[in-house]
């Protein structure tokens, strides 16, 4: 059973400057929301709730979102205001959250690294914060968690991109299929175009098998400072296979500034409260261009 998550969150957002030289691209606004309460809320859903977060020192607002505030709680109760209070108060229960600090920005398998104390020997989780998805009926993580009950190996959660796009991801070379779920034999990271196996790209999305530790410390190279997660993966796949899975839902890159107009958009037509609203708005709007 998967029972533990950990959320990449360290980097700098440098393609989201200048916001992110004071604050963290992982909690930049989705109507009301930190686009990372939606990345934990997506872990709940799938029925983890002890969760790591992996942050920079500077990155205290992210702790400090997620923290227990019972006097602020009770000061908008006393002012009668009680939906406000229950968001509060919900934010402090949403789940059991820690953070490792990564002092050094070495590479996401130097993020995962900070967590190995955490993880223990279990399967675990791993999403990478600027990475929000949307899956109404069925969390992307779930799918992934289910996907590795089948399996048992490491499963990375995949969509299909361009043939132009996938330079800027990673390649998978398939070994085998049963639906959504692919064996893989082989993963390149941003691959020439002589490389490109398939345009299944991994998407910010994974449940690893806890041996990934000792694949990071022993078996990836430093490439420019830095380990990469998908150098470790790559290891696992040609030494045993690993799998992908091809996940139903939205991937909206945070990291990207026209990827959050995208997502903030998306997210605000479909509002409880005031996306048909919006939804108009926008139709008006557009006549205007």
């Amino acid at each position: 059973m998967v029972k533990k998550a950990v959320i990449l969150a360290a980097g700098k957002g440098t393609r989201f400057l200048p916001y992110t030289k004071a604050y963290p691209k992982e909690m930049l606004a989705v109507i009301d929301k930190p686009a990372l309460q939606l990345t934990v809320e997506e872990l709940v859903e799938s029925g983890i709730k002890d969760i790591m977060i992996v942050i920079s020192p500077d990155k205290q607002g992210i702790a400090n979102h997620f923290k227990r505030d019972d006097e602020y709680e009770a000061e908008l109760r006393s002012k009668g205001k009680d939906k406000e209070a229950d968001f509060v108060h919900e934010i402090g229960q949403l789940a059991n959250i820690s953070y490792g600090f990564q002092y050094v920005i070495n590479g996401t398998g130097g993020a995962v690294m900070v967590a190995k104390e955490f993880v223990g020997d279990q399967p675990f989780a791993v999403l990478n914060g600027d990475d929000v998805m949307w899956c109404q009926d069925n969390p992307v993580t779930k799918q992934l968690v289910e996907a590795y009950n089948k399996t048992g190996k490491s499963v990375v959660g995949v969509q299909a991109v361009s043939r132009q796009a996938i330079s800027k991801y990673a390649t998978c070379k398939l070994t085998s299929s049963d639906g959504r779920l692919h064996g893989i034999d082989d993963i390149i990271e941003k691959p020439s175009p002589d490389q490109i196996y398939s345009l299944l790209a991994p998407l910010g999305r994974y449940v690893l098998t806890p041996d990934i530790f000792d694949v990071i410390e022993h078996h990836v190279p430093i490439n420019r400072g830095e380990y990469f997660l998908t150098d470790a993966l790559r290891y696992q796949a040609q030494n045993g296979g690993i799998y992908v899975y091809d996940f139903e839902g939205k991937r909206y890159d945070f990291g990207d500034k026209f990827g959050y107009l995208k997502a903030v958009t998306e997210y605000g037509t479909r509002h409880k409260e005031f996306g048909p609203d919006y939804i108009e708005f926008l139709k008006e709007y557009v006549k205007t261009l």
